[in-house]
């Protein structure tokens, strides 16, 4: 009985996001799919603890250029275990993919012209008497920081996740439900956790590294589905915890979790 409960709740965690995507992205998923399947290639390789695992980040630019930094930010994860001739060759692939990505990923990034953006600045500067003090408070680089700062605190929240960003929908964003919204306990207590977890290095360099990534896009719709992994593994810590309870915790929750998840499911398909 227990492990009947711990494996249905760990299949609804890890199919519930995936599933809801490619039902709601038929036409175009493949791309943003097979970035997820690259870190789960890179999560294989790094449990057999094979040494140059974080080459698999370098097929991300390749894949869709939106995905640029994030072998850049993930590589400082591992720069005390990196060799000097690992490092060459990583730069080297990694700069020979920048060619045939720097400027694609220009046309996806926050670095775009916005001529929204810019009205929203000159009314900033105009309320300020002084118009010198107010270009240093209120100049060009504050478009890139809000647009930096609300995709990144979009990436932190976990409404995104748990509740589809209610009540603050965004505008041309799919508001998915990606995770049951019970999981958010199994979320927290996981992230409460995983300092302790033999896997948290894997995990918080490919979470930060992911965030970090998107947050340099202008739609960060479809592109966050590289946090899946990441953010189901730290669910699962938090899964793995409940379960070594005495089975009357483990039991009420599984009792509120799975039919709750599963009318969830059904609700978001049939609607």
């Amino acid at each position: 009985m227990k492990n009947l409960l711990f494996w249905t709740s760990t299949i609804l965690i890890f199919i519930f996001w995936p599933f809801l995507y490619v039902l709601s992205n038929r036409s175009d998923s493949i791309i943003f799919i097979l970035a997820a399947l690259v870190l789960l290639v890179d999560r294989f390789l790094y449990l057999r603890k094979y040494q140059y695992h974080y080459f698999t980040y370098l097929v991300l630019p390749l894949l869709h250029p939106a995905y640029l930094f994030f072998p850049i930010v993930a590589i400082l994860f591992y720069w005390s275990d990196i060799k000097k001739m690992s490092l060459v060759i990583y730069a080297v692939f990694l700069i020979f993919s920048s060619f045939f990505s720097w400027q694609s990923f220009y046309a996806y990034s926050i670095f775009t012209p916005d001529p929204l953006a810019f009205d929203t600045l000159n009314k900033k500067i105009s309320l300020v008497p002084n118009r010198n003090l107010a270009r240093l408070y209120h100049n060009k680089t504050d478009i890139f920081q809000d647009k930096f700062k609300a995709n990144i605190f979009t990436s932190l929240d976990p409404n995104n996740y748990f509740f589809a960003l209610h009540p603050r929908e965004i505008f041309e964003n799919q508001n998915l439900h990606k995770f049951p919204f019970l999981a958010i306990i199994l979320f927290l207590i996981g992230l409460y956790l995983l300092i302790k977890s033999t896997d948290r290095r894997w995990i918080v360099s490919t979470l930060l590294a992911g965030i970090f990534s998107i947050a340099m896009i202008n739609n960060q719709d479809k592109f966050d589905l590289i946090l899946y992994l990441p953010i189901s593994l730290i669910c699962l810590v938090g899964l793995k915890k409940i379960f070594t309870l005495p089975p009357v915790y483990y039991l009420f929750f599984s009792f509120l979790f799975l039919p709750l998840s599963v009318m969830e499911l059904a609700r978001i398909i049939l609607k």
